[in-house]
């Protein structure tokens, strides 16, 4: 009996012409697709009839990730028995890399890196459906093109879907966005524990870490820390490593654009009309998302405006001087004067504010205002509008943000949308070392922060992390 696998992923582009798809293909730099070159015709052979772009819209989604593995030292193979568990190994590649853990999915499976390229052409053909309602008369259309592109650490599967326009509502909510996410589905015969290794073909056979601690985090005889997930297939199993792809669905999701926007690798990628879109929902969030808990708006609006400064200079900036290294450690001081600048920031905000308050007072006494729990944001000025958007954006992508993962992601994209530059480097780095409650001081934060990066933050990159750092935190 083989294991049926889910994972949601993000659309890229909702409305795709056949001729960019093109693009997609050139930038598969693992090797052209075995497919038809030639796009429609091999449609049309899907579709048993002549594809018209006219009749179908073409949509392009990033479906799933690889992660790359090593072999785990000194293991046994075989039925072996630990600490007073039977566990059935049949590979000693169980484990994951550190730097591949962001590419786990939401519900903590992975695929490895040749698995996939064994297995990513079973997508071509596969139905498309609506929230796994895997009826064939229910289907909404094909997967017309898969293909897999080497983004260095990890094999992204691109898939092309076709959805027959007949079904015009749908149509609708993809165009808009209010369905703008799709689930795979897939078939694998075999799946690995990343902690102990053993080898499962149906529930029976999941050892307890499957079972009960899955998604949780272990540390391995050197110290390194991984998570506990299970490996889907093995690249020694033929012809397809032990995985069938089986269908795309789309599921619904909440109105809020940013929290359906593309993973936090490419932040720029986001068009013009979308960082639009972001902007309009941000102005007006659905009345059941703004009732964020009044804790979390609490500390949002503390945070002034969660740290991030609204202009072209902001985030994370390579011109910024480094920060002055001390005598016993390159990050002693920094928090000292990370501490002054919020100390500094937040005295000329003070005195700014009750200046403004006295002016808006006897000008305008009815002037609008926004409460967050312990505060109240004056949007006079479209700098503080803007300031107070931000604030609802951020504490509404905690609320909604099932993982530290998803709530940067979502964040990236807000960021991208306010014109807050940030380094895929710098989000990476915040990924990997957590929130700030996580850590005992900002000193030590940084410190893991400096490790993860390989040098030393300059001051910018620095009071980025510690911002994200924060934003992470709020989860908790």
């Amino acid at each position: 009996m083989a294991f049926l696998k889910k994972a949601r992923a993000q659309i890229v582009h909702p409305s795709f012409a056949p001729n960019q798809w093109g693009n997609v293909r050139t930038a598969s730099n693992v090797g052209s697709p075995a497919g038809n070159p030639n796009l429609v015709a091999q449609a049309s052979e899907i579709l048993q009839e002549q594809f018209d772009p006219n009749k179908y819209l073409l949509t392009h989604a990033t479906i799933v990730a690889s992660v790359d593995v090593e072999d785990v030292p000194g293991v046994k193979m075989g039925n072996v028995n630990e600490l007073g568990k039977n566990i059935h190994r049949k590979w000693a590649d169980y484990r994951i890399r550190p730097n591949c853990d962001i590419y786990i999915n939401n519900n903590h499976d992975a695929w490895s890196r040749e698995v996939l390229m064994k297995s990513y052409r079973t997508f071509v053909g596969a139905h498309n459906f609506v929230e796994h309602v895997q009826i064939e008369e229910q289907s909404k259309g094909r997967i017309i093109d898969a293909a897999a592109r080497d983004i260095g650490d990890s094999i992204y599967v691109d898939i092309l879907i076709a959805t027959n326009r007949k079904h015009a509502a749908l149509i609708e909510d993809i165009k808009a966005g209010r369905m703008g996410t799709m689930s795979m589905g897939c078939s694998v015969t075999d799946t690995q524990c990343t902690k102990c290794g053993n080898v499962a073909a149906d529930e029976t056979q999941m050892c307890d870490h499957i079972k009960y601690a899955k998604g949780n985090y272990e540390f391995d005889s050197k110290g390194n820390k991984f998570r506990i997930a299970e490996l889907c297939g093995h690249p020694t199993l033929d012809p397809t490593a032990g995985v069938h792809f089986i269908e795309a669905s789309w599921v619904a999701t909440p109105a809020f654009a940013g929290a359906v926007m593309r993973n936090i690798l490419e932040p720029e990628a986001v068009n013009s009309s979308t960082q639009n879109a972001i902007r309009q929902v941000l102005a007006s969030p659905p009345p059941k998302w703004s009732a964020a808990p009044e804790d979390q708006m609490a500390k949002a609006a503390r945070m002034d405006p969660m740290g991030f400064e609204f202009s072209d200079d902001s985030g994370d900036s390579g011109d910024e001087a480094e920060a002055p290294a001390a005598k016993t450690d390159p990050l002693d001081g920094l928090e000292g004067e990370l501490e002054q600048y919020v100390l500094d920031n937040l005295k000329k905000r003070i005195k700014e504010k009750l200046q403004k308050d006295v002016q808006e007072d006897a000008a305008s006494p009815g002037e609008l205002a926004t409460s967050t729990g312990n505060g109240i944001i004056h949007q006079g000025s479209p700098m503080e509008k803007r300031a107070a958007q931000y604030q609802q954006g951020v504490a509404t992508l905690v609320r909604v943000s099932a993982s530290n993962v998803e709530l940067l992601d979502n964040v990236a994209r807000l960021n991208v949308s306010f014109g807050v530059k940030v380094s895929k480097e710098v989000y990476r780095a915040c990924l990997r070392v957590g929130s700030t409650a996580d850590h005992d001081n900002l000193g030590t934060y940084l410190t893991a922060c400096r490790h993860v990066l390989g040098r030393k933050p300059t001051l910018g990159e620095a009071k980025t992390l510690v911002r994200l750092g924060q934003i992470l935190s709020l989860r908790k």
